[in-house]
Parts: C-alpha cells; sequence; structure tokens
C-alpha cells in the first residue's frame, strides 16, 4: 500500500525538495567555475556560459509556465520540468566538452524556469487561504537557506571531489521528488488557456533573457560594451512594450492586468525593490570578502550563511504568530526598515573588519529579511482567484528573476565607477575600499522605495490570511 500524506503536505515535500536542487544547483555551480575551466582548459571569461546559458534558459521558461499549466494541467507540466531538470543534471555531470556541458545546463535552466511557478500555483492551490503562512514559511525557508549552503557545499566538493558530483547530487533527489510527484499529485483547477501567445512569448523571453545576459556579461566585456548595451537596452525595450502588447489580449500569456488588483501590484513593486537590494548587496558582499579580503569562497558563504539563520529564525520562531496578530504592514514596515538599517552598516566595513562583525549583520538583516519575505509570499495571492494562480505566479516569478539582475546591474555598475585603476584587489587600499562602499550603499538604497511601498499596504486586504 502507497503511502499518502494529506494532499497539501504531499505538495510541500515535492515542491521543497524540487526546489532545494534547482536553487542550490544555481549556487554551487559559480563556485565550481574555476574547476571547471581547469577541466575543459578554457579561460574563466569562456567558461562563464556555464553559468549564463543557465541563467538566460531559466529566464526565458518563466513567462510560458502559467499558459502550459492552464492548457497540460499543473501535474503534467511539474514532472515534465522536474524529469527534465533531473535528466540534464546527469548529462551535466557526464558532459566531455565545454559546449556539451554548456547545452546541458540550458536543458537544466528550461526545466528550472517551470518548476518555481508551476510548483508554487500547486502549492498555494493546495492550502487554504487561511493557512498560506505555512506554505509561505516552508517556501522561504529553502529559497533562503539553500543559497548559504551552496558555496559551502560547492566549496567542499570542488576540493575534496570532482566537479561532477555537483551536478549528480540533483539526481537522487530530483528523482526521488519525481516518483512522488506521480504518486501524490493531480491536476488543479485552471482557467482555459487560449490561444498561445506568441508576441507576448517573443517580447517576455527576449526581455527577460536579454537583460540577464548583459548582466552576465557586463564585468568581463565592459558595461558600455556593445554587446552589453546591445542586450541590456534591446531587454528593456522588450519589456516596455511588453505592457500594451498584453493589455491588448484576451488571453495573454502574462496576466499584467493581474497588477490592477492592488495587494498583488503593491507587493510585487515592493519586491522589484526589496529583491534587488537583497541580492545586490550579496554580490557586492561576496565580491568585498573573496577579492578585496582574499577568503576563500567557503570562508565568504559562512560569513553569510547566518542570514539565512535569521530568516529561519524569525519566520519559524515568530513569524506566523506576528503575521496573525498585526498583518502584513507592520511586518513589512518594520521589515523593510530594518533591513536598511542593518545594509547601511555594512558600509562601515574595512580591511580588518573580523568575520564575525560582518556575520552578526548578516544575522539581523536575515531577521529583518524574514519579516519582510513570510507576509509578502503570504498576502501576495490573496485576491487572485483560483483559476488564476497559474498566471499570477507567472507574473510574480518574472518579476523576481528580473529584480536580481537589476539589483546586481546597479551595484556592480557602481563598483565599476567607483573602482580605481589599480584594480579592485587586496593591493587597491582605501580607493578599493571605498569603491565597494558606495556599491554596498546603493544596494542598501534600493531598499528605500520598498520601504515605501510597504506604506501602502493594507492589512484588511490580506485578512482572510490571519
Amino acid at each position: 500500500m502507497v503511502y499518502r500524506p494529506e494532499y497539501k503536505y504531499g505538495v510541500m515535500i515535492v515542491y521543497i525538495a524540487s526546489l532545494f536542487i534547482q536553487i542550490l544547483d544555481a549556487t554551487v555551480v559559480n563556485v565550481a567555475l574555476p574547476a571547471l575551466a581547469d577541466e575543459f582548459a578554457v579561460s574563466i571569461t569562456n567558461v562563464d556560459t556555464v553559468a549564463v546559458g543557465f541563467s538566460v534558459a531559466l529566464a526565458m521558461s518563466i513567462p510560458v509556465a502559467g499558459w502550459l499549466s492552464d492548457r497540460f494541467g499543473s501535474r503534467s507540466v511539474f514532472l515534465f520540468a522536474l524529469a527534465v531538470f533531473t535528466g540534464s543534471s546527469a548529462l551535466c555531470g557526464a558532459a566531455t566538452s565545454l559546449d556539451q556541458l554548456v547545452l546541458f545546463r540550458i536543458l537544466q535552466g528550461v526545466g528550472a524556469g517551470l518548476i518555481t511557478p508551476v510548483g508554487s500555483a500547486m502549492l498555494f492551490r493546495a492550502f487554504p487561504i487561511e493557512e498560506r503562512a505555512v506554505a509561505a514559511n516552508a517556501v522561504l525557508s529553502v529559497a533562503v537557506i539553500t543559497p548559504a549552503m551552496g558555496p559551502v557545499l560547492g566549496g567542499a566538493i570542488v576540493d575534496n571531489a570532482s566537479w561532477r558530483w555537483i551536478f549528480l547530487l540533483n539526481v537522487p533527489i530530483g528523482s526521488a521528488a519525481f516518483i512522488l510527484s506521480c504518486l501524490w499529485l493531480r491536476n488543479d483547477e485552471s482557467a482555459p488557456a487560449g490561444r498561445f501567445d506568441f508576441p507576448g512569448f517573443v517580447l517576455s523571453a527576449s526581455g527577460l533573457a536579454g537583460i540577464v545576459y548583459a548582466v552576465s556579461i557586463a564585468p568581463d566585456r565592459g558595461w558600455f560594451a556593445g554587446s552589453t548595451l546591445l542586450f541590456g537596452i534591446g531587454g528593456i525595450l522588450a519589456l516596455v512594450l511588453l505592457v500594451p502588447v498584453e493589455n491588448r489580449l484576451e488571453n495573454p500569456l502574462l496576466h499584467v492586468r493581474l497588477l490592477g488588483e492592488r495587494l498583488f501590484r503593491t507587493l510585487n513593486l515592493l519586491g522589484v525593490f526589496f529583491y534587488g537590494g537583497f541580492i545586490g548587496l550579496l554580490i557586492i558582499l561576496t565580491l568585498y570578502l573573496q577579492r578585496f579580503r582574499g577568503f576563500s569562497a567557503m570562508e565568504a558563504g559562512l560569513a553569510q550563511a547566518p542570514q539565512a539563520i535569521g530568516v529561519f529564525l524569525l519566520s519559524n520562531l515568530a513569524g506566523r504568530h506576528l503575521y496573525r496578530r498585526y498583518g502584513p504592514r507592520p511586518m513589512l514596515i518594520a521589515g523593510t526598515s530594518s533591513a536598511f538599517v542593518f545594509s547601511v552598516l555594512l558600509v562601515m566595513v574595512d580591511a580588518n573588519t573580523p568575520l564575525v562583525m560582518v556575520a552578526g549583520l548578516m544575522f539581523l538583516r536575515g531577521i529583518s529579511v524574514g519579516a519582510v519575505f513570510l507576509p509578502m509570499q503570504t498576502a501576495i495571492y490573496t485576491n487572485i482567484p483560483m483559476p488564476q494562480l497559474s498566471r499570477a505566479t507567472a507574473v510574480f516569478n518574472t518579476q523576481r528573476q528580473a529584480a536580481p539582475a537589476f539589483g546586481i546591474a546597479l551595484t556592480t555598475t557602481t563598483l565599476a565607477f567607483a573602482a580605481p585603476s589599480v584594480g579592485l584587489g587586496p593591493d587597491s587600499g582605501m580607493a578599493g575600499l571605498a569603491a565597494y562602499r558606495w556599491a554596498i550603499l546603493v544596494a542598501a538604497l534600493l531598499l528605500v522605495p520598498a520601504m515605501v511601498m510597504s506604506l501602502f499596504i493594507r492589512s484588511d486586504d490580506a485578512g482572510v490570511t490571519r
């Protein structure tokens, strides 16, 4: 007899397992790029395509996830995405050339881009609206803790085993999640899919892919290089054109009309700036610790890991109680404001700041971040009709994919402009330190619009989730 948990918990188990390997893979691979360059006897610039190909494919897949779910059923699409991701992980581990690895990483990106929006729609459908804080808390825990594990685990694998295990690690977890998904999941109620919106797909996919690609190549080629400007500006223009095109269609690929709902719109706008500042600071702090201070990837990862601990403790020990008692508005105001304060305090780092002080500030920042992510994940779909949930998760995850690219572009551009002629290494002295401080400050300032947007949240709009 096959064990079957209560349906909502079955969905949670398979989605969290899938989300775990997807996020872990994206963070672990970055640590292994030097080892891959040595393995295939290419420059580190050339091996960057392993990460870039994955990111671009992921960005292009997200917008189409909602339509595919409505057309073929969420269970079928989720199984397809999980099979593609797991199978391509095995192929990555067996790759014998850089070209093969890049191709298989692109396939991984396609699977990863479908897993998150389709899985999250299934999860939030499975939980009654008054219990969505439970679902949000589970997603939040794995989404924040896993990136902190990535550099540490990646460093351990590269130092003590073959780089192939970075990809092969996904296979047993992904296979188990696939089998359990076959046994436990069912197709959900959905809206009519309608005809495939080809113009919307071209504009959304090319826009997101262009921006992600531009941000990925800019550190090596320069922000004003022809290719960077071409893809960056082209991507922005495509997303600008996307809005009027989608608004004119009865069944658009991305239902931007859903942004007419006040709570969904406000939380998406808040998310753009908060995700941008959140990821932007992590990137700059990693560069500061590794390039300026000379710490290893594992040491830099351990210094930032307390942020994930802070998020986990807030969301699991106090988050749901605070949400039920006070609602999303006070939590978002307090969380965005305190995250800004602790981010600004990181501007004071210098060449001798103890790692324990960095870790302490990151822990406090994590508590603040948890106070933002939990109410955001819990409340954002409150007023979205159940049949439209797959389209709403596609809109939210499209924003969540674009926002980090925006934050990384802004902070790394600041770092590049402020960099002294001698570079940003340990020999750059006070001039190099000043460049890192300016970039950290810009990441912190991105949180200011998020603070402002939190003031426009009405807790009564999400009253049913409490």
